[in-house]
């Protein structure tokens, strides 16, 4: 080695054994301190994360402006230049691209600079997607720690080196390096950064160390920094104050990675379940809102509201925090990351409100007898889907014996496919409805339905004692009467099971929410079976019982248990195509324990969705992460797919997908050698206690059409019973539209880095594709690499496409 460079830094988590109130004060703290000895010395302090600084402009207003003063001075480096580091594996690609823009908006605003390499030190892992949306954000660097490399006590993924190129699902490229930790303890500075030297003297000439106390903040001390002065007057290397763009430009890697930076700490895919699948909802709410308040701010229904959105964006990008999603906190701190996610979402409810009502107004005076149906579709493709929707009727005197039901026809009075199932309320009183319907919605826009009652005899379903047995043409689908699970899944001829499917079991697990160092969640594993008679909060169910049955789907339930734990599993077998819906109720009532839903499928290459991409998952039972949907590639070359938009974390071993869905792990429970992980004798909150819920669909699917379908059940429609008022319609005839709905249309929003409105698609797919975009009369045609992702702009005037990804 002949040349290191020292990154001098203060890691401060603004949530994590603490609340945020705590973390602000150790932002405050570390910020004055590093301010103090910036006059003493003439070293760089390095730090990132605009929540950080927006603390110290807000309650120090005096030292922000001193950091400005060293920012100019080039004493003080404002690192990474993103809100702040996210988790990296969760977030949708989206949210990793509020992340940057959010972060450069701010620090450009504040202190004039732009950083372009990219630091996450502490997150558990990191997407390969992240990659694509670097390049396209200006950014070219990426410095990172985990997962532990080859100098670490426990390494957990080996790389062709320790600085190399790192390559995105698209090709894109960025430079990346592995540090060996990101902080040094208080007054032994020098001790870190010469276990560092020793470390990569022999692998590269120019090395990299960070230094300064950590974990709560603190920085450099003074000591620090006279021994650290004085090892660079002694040392026979080149030892310098440095920042990580400084690093970059003068390493040369050659070394190439394709593939994401994982597994690392892997209960974390899945602890604090809740909390993921709210951020989750926080997420596609956004996406909701910004869709449908643009189309109604170009119709010039409604003023769209920026500021609001910006708020929201803002909780969002709080939540993504690498100790809040991964769920690793103190329970306070998870109800802070609630607290963020409720905000957002009050606010996002009234948006989508506003605008919704804005687009509904000018619709005729509905007919005596009829209740209209408005549905807005946030897609930009019509296509076939299930609508569901609640409503109020005319309360009437039936009940027992006979009950209305509701039949909907679209605006040509054609009478759709529909199903009147069981509604929200239990109020035993002929009033309240819930109906299911099949229709093609117009894109962007609002579709008007008509709902009309009928009177019908009472809908009675037979006990269960044989096997229940599907076939309408596309599959055939066997749930078993003794064993409550589906025994058989065909479609198209094929079966797919090759043994029961959704088996839930429970697993021995640590009381250690990341699972630290091991890269497997749970063993031993006991099933849970069928409940002969269910108890507890399914006292009075039988074991299988069949609750609906019309034109949209089958319904059928089951009940299962072992020790204190319940699980019921409700499955929706459509009348059409060859999807099949899977509902888990789950009541955990025991600690360190894991529970999942396993799959018998068979041989086969096992995919999943990561950010803005997807990639080949283990197939060793190690625990993966992917996003909505998980897929197993046959060698006939079609894919069995699951998708999961309320779980992250999932095992494959070859003839078995383990769907993890929850952890009882213990709030915080982090492991110390030689220590016992909790303290004895006391009781100690565990997370994930109480029902929890999960969502998932089974079917097939092309290579090319794995995400659509995901999407498809991911992102809904919006049905609301509404009455047209007097009001006129405010609708200049605007119109959004595309071709491709093998293309996912991720928003619309708009602009805050440009003028007019940014649409974001994304082909996620190995493949090449093609779509073209119309905004009003203007058209643009696209071709899409593998897995691009596109920025189409319309500023008024003009549609085009832009090389960055801009907010």
């Amino acid at each position: 080695m002949k040349k290191l460079h020292m990154i001098c830094n203060a890691h401060i988590d603004p949530i994590w054994q603490w609340e945020w109130e705590e973390g602000a004060s150790a932002a405050l703290s570390t910020f004055q301190s590093a301010e103090n000895l910036a006059k003493e010395f003439n070293y760089i302090f390095c730090h990132n994360e605009v929540t950080l600084y927006k603390y110290t402009e807000k309650y120090a207003p005096a030292l922000f402006e001193e950091i400005k003063e060293l920012v100019k001075e080039g004493k003080w480096h404002i690192m990474g230049g993103w809100f702040l580091q996210p988790d990296c594996l969760m977030p949708c690609g989206e949210g990793i691209v509020r992340q940057i823009r959010e972060g450069e908006m701010y620090f450009r605003e504040k202190f004039g600079v732009k950083p372009t390499t990219a630091v996450n030190f502490d997150p558990f892992g990191h997407s390969r997607g992240i990659v694509q949306i670097m390049a396209k954000c200006g950014q070219d660097g990426y410095m990172f720690m985990r997962p532990y490399g080859k100098y670490m006590p426990y390494p957990q993924l080996k790389l062709p080196a320790e600085y190399f190129i790192w390559e995105g699902y698209d090709g894109s490229r960025v430079k990346a390096s592995r540090i060996t930790e990101y902080n040094s303890d208080l007054g032994k500075a020098t001790e870190k950064i010469t276990k560092d030297i020793e470390r990569q003297k022999d692998d590269a000439e120019i090395g990299l160390t960070c230094w300064g106390v950590g974990n709560h903040g603190g920085g450099p001390s003074r000591k620090d920094l006279a021994d650290v002065e004085k090892l660079m007057k002694e040392s026979d290397i080149k030892i310098v104050y440095s920042t990580p763009e400084t690093y970059f430009n003068e390493v040369k890697p050659t070394e190439v990675y394709a593939g994401s930076l994982v597994p690392c700490m892997v209960g974390c895919y899945t602890s604090m379940s809740s909390l993921k699948q709210k951020y989750r909802h926080l997420e596609r709410q956004l996406m909701f809102a910004e869709k449908i308040a643009s189309i109604a701010s170009l119709k010039g229904s409604y003023a769209y509201p920026a500021e609001l959105l910006k708020d929201v964006t803002e909780d969002m990008l709080n939540v993504q925090f690498h100790d809040i999603l991964p769920g690793d906190m103190i329970r306070a701190g998870e109800e802070n990351g609630f607290t963020y996610i409720n905000h957002g979402l009050h606010i996002l409810n009234n948006i989508r409100a506003d605008a919704f009502f804005a687009l509904c107004k000018g619709q005729p005076v509905a007919e005596a007898g009829t209740y209209p149906l408005m549905v807005f579709n946030p897609k930009t493709t019509a296509e076939k889907q299930i609508i569901e929707c609640e409503l109020s009727i005319i309360p009437t005197e039936n009940y027992l014996e006979k009950r209305s039901y509701i039949e909907v026809y679209d605006e040509n009075g054609n009478k759709l496919k529909a199903q009147t199932v069981k509604e929200a309320s239990n109020i035993s009183i002929d009033w309240r409805k819930k109906v299911v319907f099949e229709t093609s919605p117009a894109a962007m826009s609002i579709t008007r339905y008509t709902a009309k009652t009928v009177v019908l005899p009472v809908k009675k379903y037979p006990e269960v004692t044989e096997d229940i047995v599907f076939e309408n043409g596309d599959k055939r689908v066997v749930i078993g009467a003794k064993s409550g699970l589906i025994e058989s899944y065909v479609v198209h001829g094929k079966e797919y099971a090759e043994g029961r499917l959704f088996v839930p079991k429970m697993y021995d697990d640590t009381p250690d929410p990341w699972g630290m160092n091991e890269p497997f969640v749970g063993h031993n594993p006991a099933e849970l079976t069928l409940l002969e008679k269910p108890d507890g909060v399914f006292e009075g169910m039988k074991s299988v019982q069949i609750i609906e049955d019309g034109e949209i789907y089958l319904g059928v339930e089951a009940f299962f248990g072992t020790g204190l734990t319940r699980v019921r599993l409700g499955y929706k077998i459509y009348k059409d195509g060859s999807a099949v819906d899977i509902e888990a109720n789950v009541f955990p009532n025991e600690a360190s324990k894991a529970i999942k839903l396993t799959l018998a499928v068979g041989g086969g290459m096992y995919v999943g969705e990561q950010v803005f991409g997807k990639e080949e998952l283990f197939s060793d039972g190690r625990e993966c992460i992917a996003q909505n949907f998980v897929a197993l590639k046959k060698d006939s070359g079609e894919y069995l797919e699951v998708v999961t938009p309320d779980n992250f974390g999932s095992s494959y071993n070859g003839k078995e997908i383990c769907l993890t869905l929850l952890k009882t792990a213990t709030y915080c429970a982090h492991p110390v050698p030689n220590r016992p992980l909790l303290q004895e004798g006391r009781f100690i909150s565990k997370v994930d206690q109480g029902q929890r819920d999960f969502q998932f669909r089974i079917d097939t699917a092309k290579e090319s059409e794995l995400k659509a379908k995901a999407d498809l059940f991911t992102e809904k429609t919006y049905a609301l019973n509404v009455f047209p008022t007097i009001d006129e319609k405010d609708d200049n005839g605007f119109t959004i539209s595309r071709e491709n709905p093998g293309i996912s249309f991720v928003t619309l929003k708009k602009a805050r880095q440009t003028k007019g409105y940014i649409m974001r698609l994304q082909n996620c797919s190995e493949k090449t594709a093609r779509d073209t975009v119309k905004f009003g009369n203007r058209k643009l045609e696209l071709s899409f690499g593998k897995y691009e992702v596109k920025t189409v702009i319309y500023n008024g005037e003009t549609l085009y496409e832009s090389k960055e990804m801009i907010i």
